[in-house]
């Protein structure tokens, strides 16, 4: 039994898989990563500028308070006050994040990116959130197996474990953050109520809807909040089942739109879905050749 066991392990985590499947979610992710450079754009010196809310003296004393060492959150960006190197600093992780999407360079333009995002996720740590975490972990998988560039065009692709293991590991990700989310809502009573919709519009914290909007009708405020909770409860289950996976990506559809919409995580929604590209592996035909149609029901 545990040799089956191992077996089982190895063939989820190291069975080769085409290169080409990891060429899709690199980009969408890259191109998540270029939205959150821009995302600091008209903000970034008001913050980071030596007369900047987040100067180094306040930051480090608000790391001090929160009991973080200052070699855990390093930067260069900690000796950089200047607006015009902040801003030079933004637009060369642009830059990196078109680079990457492309495939030039290939794991080391992604690795270059890899440490672009941490330096400023590090600078920028009293202001993370959903994001610069699961950024990170993405441009981690991706320097395992960064997929192929965009300009091959070969309908034939090699397969290797390590594109078996970075697909695994987003794919993995995905779900375990779709699950944290919902145990996360099950742990407040609000969405055991159905309450949990008209709660985010009143904090003003969804973007569909308004306190306005849901006021005189707890039919729909119910309705909205326990579907909030099916739907990902239907998608954690669905993608874990190969002959239904179609459907399961359905469901963690849904699952971005309740972020992204219902909630107002749009850039953390963006980058689930471009998780969620991992489980569509391309057509296999005959040993070594793959068709570019996607297929979303394969294990």
């Amino acid at each position: 039994m545990m040799r089956t066991l191992i077996a089982r392990w190895n063939l989820f985590w190291f069975d080769p898989r085409p290169r080409a499947a990891l060429t899709l979610p690199r980009v969408a992710i890259c191109l998540v990563a270029a939205l959150w450079f821009v995302s600091f754009w008209s903000s970034a010196p008001a913050w980071l500028a030596a007369d900047g809310l987040l100067a180094q003296p306040l930051s480090k004393r608000m790391l001090a308070t929160d009991q973080i060492a200052e070699w855990q959150v390093w930067s260069p960006l900690w000796f950089i006050q200047s607006p015009s190197l902040l801003y030079g600093w933004l637009a060369a992780g642009v830059v990196l994040c078109l680079v990457a999407a492309s495939g030039l360079g290939g794991r080391l333009s992604l690795a270059a990116l890899l440490l672009w995002v941490i330096a400023w996720a590090n600078r920028v740590v009293v202001l993370s959130g959903l994001v610069e975490p699961t950024l990170v972990a993405c441009l981690g998988y991706l320097v395992v197996e960064p997929g192929l560039p965009l300009w091959n065009r070969s309908p034939s692709a090699s397969a290797k474990w390590t594109a078996g293991v970075a697909r695994r590991l987003l794919q993995t990700h995905c779900w375990l953050l779709i699950a944290a989310g919902l145990l996360s809502q099950l742990g407040g009573l609000v969405w055991w109520r159905g309450e949990g919709v008209w709660w985010l519009a009143a904090a003003g914290r969804s973007n569909l809807f308004s306190i306005e909007q849901l006021r005189g009708h707890p039919l729909v405020v119910n309705s909205l909040s326990h579907t909030v909770i099916a739907v990902q409860i239907l998608a954690l289950w669905l993608l874990t089942l190969p002959a239904a996976r179609p459907l399961g990506i359905v469901c963690g559809v849904l699952v971005v739109i309740v972020y992204g919409g219902v909630a107002d995580h749009g850039l953390f929604a963006a980058l689930l879905l471009a998780m969620l590209l991992s489980y569509c592996q391309l057509r296999e035909r005959g040993n070594q050749e793959y068709n570019r149609a996607p297929m979303c029901n394969e294990a």
